[in-house]
């Protein structure tokens, strides 16, 4: 992780009170959810390619304007529940996710051009953890409803309802997403259920901030 990204997220975390998350080291299996974008010549680890895995829905194309996020991200399973802050830079012609542990260890760096995602991961994380899975998510939550639709293949519906999308695969319910704080460019607070892999996120927008 390079430095000007670490100083960012160290910035917003005193900005929180230095609370804004904790991960547990004895667990990492929700670590790169949603985790922030690599910022060119920052990854620390090997690349490696990620393809031909099975997603929860097909990946629309990044989107613009161009823009920073910082979040704090707490996702919770029937057992256990895992927290972290990441940073995300989103443009027209990539999305790029990185995330730090509480004690600045880089976890996970993960890029996507609208067609290959490319990701970098800590040994430390489970070989299984599929990044696609989150790239969904995270486009499920803040992507237009219009760009959703584009991409959904037969079989496949989404719903909206009053602070509420709702993904289906035939009648069988994916994905739900409550917007707890609405806004029309980014909410600003939002939970999220996964039906198919089990868990609930909760994400926390700290900052939003347009990039020249």
């Amino acid at each position: 992780m390079c430095r000007g990204t670490r100083r960012i997220i160290r910035e917003r975390c005193s900005l929180e009170h230095k609370c804004a998350f904790f991960v547990s080291t004895s667990c990492f299996s929700w670590v790169i959810l949603f985790l922030s974008i690599s910022v060119a010549g920052c990854a620390l680890m090997p690349q490696q390619q990620i393809a031909d895995k099975p997603v929860i829905m097909p990946m629309a194309q990044p989107i613009g304007p161009a823009r920073r996020v910082v979040q704090q991200l707490t996702a919770v399973w029937a057992d256990r529940q895992e927290s972290l802050l990441a940073v995300l830079e989103l443009d027209a012609q990539h999305i790029a996710m990185s995330g730090l542990s509480n004690d600045g260890l880089s976890l996970f760096n993960l890029t996507y051009d609208g067609k290959t995602i490319v990701a970098d991961k800590s040994p430390l994380l489970p070989a299984s953890l599929n990044p696609e899975f989150f790239i969904t998510d995270f486009q499920l939550v803040y992507w237009p409803f219009a760009e959703l639709q584009k991409i959904l293949p037969a079989k496949w519906r989404l719903e909206v309802a009053e602070k509420k999308r709702i993904l289906y695969l035939e009648d069988q319910k994916q994905v739900e997403v409550d917007y707890l704080t609405p806004d029309p460019v980014w909410p600003k607070e939002v939970d999220l259920i996964n039906f198919q892999h089990h868990y609930r996120l909760h994400i926390k927008t700290i900052s939003y901030d347009p990039v020249p």
